[in-house]
């Protein structure tokens, strides 16, 4: 049995600051995630539940806080 991706989109979220892009919305998706614009790499927060995206800054050295080797 062959099943497509397609099916599973409810919503298109467009980027707040390239909007001819858009980010797909699944059905099971909830909370924020946070991804970078394809074509200007600026940092977008997406809301799934409220279906909105705004820009936010990057949180510089936050893979320092969840790296198991890193010490100080």
């Amino acid at each position: 049995m062959i099943g497509t991706c397609a099916e599973q989109f409810v919503d298109m979220i467009p980027y707040p600051c390239c909007p001819q892009h858009k980010a797909g919305v699944e059905q099971s998706a909830h909370g924020k995630a946070t991804h970078q614009c394809p074509r200007c790499r600026k940092y977008v927060e997406f809301d799934y539940d409220n279906r909105t995206a705004k820009l936010v800054k990057p949180l510089r050295g936050a893979s320092n806080r969840f790296c198991n080797n890193y010490s100080r």
